[in-house]
């Protein structure tokens, strides 16, 4: 997953992070952390994502939301809304 390592300078950049998140079945609501999301395939026991995942998820959504955290929430949601 290599979107996970490219860091979101640009508004382009959050759209793409987010279509791959989706993409990828990763998607999660950006004020929770990584960590804190579990697994629907679990039983909702385990984390959903890995420990190093988890650091590369925070660290791009830390990013995208400094940029633009309304620009970030109104994309994801209009996504998901299609």
């Amino acid at each position: 997953m290599k979107f996970l390592q490219n860091q979101i300078k640009s508004l382009e950049d959050i759209k793409d992070y987010i279509d791959n998140l989706v993409i990828n079945n990763m998607m999660y609501h950006f004020d929770d952390d990584a960590e804190d999301i579990l697994s629907n395939e679990s039983g909702f026991s385990k984390q959903a994502f890995t420990d190093e995942q988890c650091k590369l998820l925070n660290a791009r959504t830390n990013e995208m939301l400094e940029l633009d955290y309304d620009y970030a929430f109104e994309y994801a949601c209009e996504l998901l809304d299609n």
